[in-house]
């Protein structure tokens, strides 16, 4: 059975089987167009601070703009020098406690954009100004320009939780 197969598979039963198998699977998943066109419908949004101003999602503003293939990102040690940002391809960190996010990619959208995925057990979305400023640090030791792209580039982040807020498991 191919990916595709086994993540339409579990489309079909996700009233069952869909939120232990998304949290295993969840970033593998999100490069499946069928996959992501499934679930748009059924992301509910966290309420911006009273600061912002709501604005549509980047799957629901742009549909075809998620990726479709992906990039590891190993220990920083690893390098010899910065690498070129990549807009829609997913980064995905492989190394153990990776800072604030399991998988992140930009868009290039208006204003340019952060879409991290996260997966969360109930409650466990809290995020600390150290630890978004440890993970600033590693992208701008790993992408070249870091300082002038993120400028003016937003953050998105999905939050993968199940839906009763309820902790997921095997």
């Amino acid at each position: 059975m191919s990916a595709r197969d086994f993540f339409f598979l579990l489309l079909g039963m996700r009233d069952n089987f869909f939120p232990a198998s998304l949290e295993k699977y969840a970033l593998n998943a999100f490069l499946n167009v069928g996959f992501v066109t499934a679930i748009v419908t059924k992301l509910k949004e966290l309420q911006p601070p009273p600061s912002s101003k709501p604005r549509s999602s980047v799957p629901t503003l742009n549909p075809q703009g998620y990726p479709t293939e992906a990039a590891a990102i190993t220990e920083l040690e690893l390098f010899d020098c910065p690498q070129d940002l990549n807009y829609r391809l997913p980064y995905l960190p492989t190394f153990p406690n990776s800072p604030l996010l399991d998988g992140f990619f930009f868009s290039e959208s208006n204003p340019k954009t952060l879409v991290g995925l996260r997966m969360t057990a109930v409650g466990g979305h809290h995020t600390r100004a150290s630890t978004v400023r440890h993970f600033t640090e590693r992208l701008a030791a790993y992408f070249n320009g870091w300082e002038e792209l993120s400028r003016d580039m937003s953050w998105e982040i999905t939050y993968v939780q199940h839906a009763d807020s309820t902790p997921m498991s095997d």
